[in-house]
């Protein structure tokens, strides 16, 4: 297989900077190795904004679950203060 690069100059350094990441010397291997690197970084991105998602919602529904033991739990105050208050007048 043969590539083509027109304009060398313009890519020198991120050329070499792919050369570096993926220790070749050659830059057909570089590229292609580097080809294989873009995609397997996409599907690792992939599947962390998915874990993203479902953190996010077993956040918010944590979030829920809090709120509603809290306006619970105010609710069962405010009973027995008025139970109380009730009993003292008698």
């Amino acid at each position: 297989m043969a590539i083509t690069i027109r304009d060398i100059d313009q890519h020198y350094y991120m050329i070499e900077e792919l050369k570096s990441l993926t220790e070749s010397n050659v830059t057909t291997k570089a590229l292609i190795k580097g080809g294989y690197m873009a995609v397997e970084l996409g599907k690792q991105l992939e599947q962390e904004k998915d874990n993203r998602i479902k953190a996010e919602q077993a956040l918010s529904d944590l979030q829920h679950k809090i709120q509603h033991y809290l306006a619970s739990h105010q609710a069962l105050v405010d009973i027995a203060d008025s139970h109380a208050k009730s009993t003292l007048k008698k």
